[in-house]
Parts: C-alpha cells; sequence; structure tokens
C-alpha cells in the first residue's frame, strides 16, 4: 500500500508542476512533427490564393479531429506556410479543443508578441473557448521567419506550432 501511495502523490506531483508552467517554454527543433492522417489533408482544403488581390486564404483549426495540442491535424512544425512579402494573409481560426487556445504570428520560439498588426487572436495568453472562431487579417510586411503559435502558456511547448515564413518573391504555399 505504502507504495502505491508513494507512486500516486509522485505522479500528481508531476501533473501539479507541468501545470505550473515549469516546463514550459519553447520546444526543442530536434521533436519530431506530427500529422494526423487524414484524407483532408491536402494544401487545397487549408489554403486558397487569389494572386489578382494577392490574397492568401488559411483555414487553421486548434486540436483538429480531437488529437490534441495540434494546428490542422499538425505538430512540432509539421505545418509550413509561405507567404510572399506584401501580400493580404487571412487566417480563419476555430478553436476544437476542449481547452481555450490561441493563434498569432510571432518572431521565434520565445515571442508572446504578434509579429505583424492584426496578427493574432485577442487574448493571446488566455485565448478563445471551445467551437469559437476568430479572423485574423495582417499583412505580410517583411521577409522572415516566423512562427504561428497559441500562446496560450504551455500549448507551444506541446506542439502547438507551425512554421510561418515571409519571402520576397514568389507564390504562397502550405506543406502540411
Amino acid at each position: 500500500m505504502k507504495k502505491f501511495v508513494f507512486l500516486f502523490s509522485g505522479a500528481m506531483l508531476a501533473v501539479a508542476l507541468s501545470g505550473c508552467g515549469l516546463f514550459a517554454g519553447p520546444p526543442h527543433e530536434n521533436v519530431p512533427a506530427l500529422v494526423v492522417p487524414s484524407p483532408s489533408h491536402s494544401s487545397a482544403a487549408w489554403m486558397h490564393v487569389d494572386a489578382e488581390t494577392r490574397t492568401v486564404d488559411l483555414k487553421v483549426i486548434a486540436g483538429y479531429a480531437s488529437h490534441g495540442f495540434n494546428l490542422d491535424g499538425t505538430a512540432n512544425g509539421a505545418m509550413d506556410v509561405r507567404v510572399p512579402e506584401g501580400w493580404n494573409v487571412v487566417i480563419d481560426f476555430t478553436n476544437a479543443s476542449g481547452l481555450n487556445n490561441s493563434l498569432a504570428v510571432v518572431s521565434s520560439g520565445r515571442s508572446t508578441r504578434q509579429v505583424f498588426p492584426g496578427a493574432g487572436t485577442p487574448p493571446l495568453q488566455e485565448g478563445i473557448a471551445e467551437g469559437q472562431t476568430r479572423t485574423l487579417k495582417f499583412v505580410a510586411a517583411r521577409p522572415g521567419t516566423f512562427r504561428m503559435v497559441s500562446l496560450v502558456p504551455g500549448h507551444e511547448a506541446s506542439g502547438m506550432w507551425a512554421h510561418f515564413t515571409v519571402t520576397a518573391a514568389g507564390a504562397p504555399s502550405l506543406r502540411l
């Protein structure tokens, strides 16, 4: 019985510490990427490009298919969005997770501020509730390598991030 109590107490301590953000922080780049298998994982289901208006429309779902900490069924940087500089970006963000989530384009794994005006879903640290949606609208104003993340504490470290790159030229693309 003492062994059971000790194991149970240790497990509860680990859960409590993880909830305190002790293990939070930017994920290591060598964490394996994850894609939830789905017949709808073609880029056409998630991205629409209008070259005439220079607009990229993205659909991003947090907690896609009830598979935990993911964006469109991807985790740990498996999704790669590329948009040319100066293009308009519209992201329809839906929280399908049982936890609050947010979405923002930030400069790095340690940043908690959106990199372009309009590139985040307020409240960023609190997130929005399950079933809620928000639309982000911004201009990809400068080239660079950024991240699209949930800024609710602990979510990025749990895998809720994707690559977001603004290129100097070229065409928009999405890799899942």
